[in-house]
């Protein structure tokens, strides 16, 4: 359990970084860019505060989501159990579901930078699509992989013990 939180609350730390690069990216781009880039570099900037929020909010909540799970851990490990298992269950069909959208995002903005690369608008919000469409979807493909580790301890008839240590070699 420690381990995959641990994962979430890095994982909140780069998106934020990739947000701030983002941002960063957007603001060199609008002042030195030419006119042509302008709708790259605003969508760029949109979507960078998307990724910056999307992992601050991730690493704000992972500390104090830790430290209720250990509470239910201790004090109602049957319940906390059950809640939890479904509660992966869920996550893990919502990283499905998320990667498909951003491999369409990423299909659908290629298309578009692709074939409408002479109207600077549309395929300056389609390039900044598949920049920020293709960063989530590596992000989510950890994440799930982290996830189906945490997801099968968790429904392990030993997990008990294993789910809450960071790795195997811990007293």
């Amino acid at each position: 359990m420690l381990t995959y939180f641990e994962g979430e609350k890095n994982g909140g730390l780069v998106a934020a970084a990739v947000g701030l690069l983002s941002l960063l990216a957007a603001g060199v781009l609008a002042m030195r860019g030419s006119v042509e880039l302008r709708p790259f570099a605003i969508a760029l900037a949109v979507l960078g505060l998307l990724e910056l929020v999307v992992g601050l909010g991730l690493y704000a909540k992972t500390g104090p989501q830790v430290a209720s799970l250990l509470q239910r851990i201790e004090s109602e490990p049957a319940r906390f159990y059950a809640s939890e298992v479904a509660r992966m269950a869920k996550v893990q069909k919502n990283f499905v579901t998320l990667e498909i959208v951003w491999c369409v995002l990423l299909a659908g903005g290629a298309l578009i930078a692709v074939t409408q690369k002479q109207r600077p608008t549309a395929s300056g919000v389609a390039m900044a699509f598949v920049l920020t469409a293709a960063f989530f979807l590596a992000f989510d493909l950890v994440a799930e992989r982290r996830g189906a580790i945490y997801y099968s301890a968790l429904r392990e008839p030993s997990a008990k013990g294993p789910v809450i240590k960071r790795n195997p070699h811990d007293p």
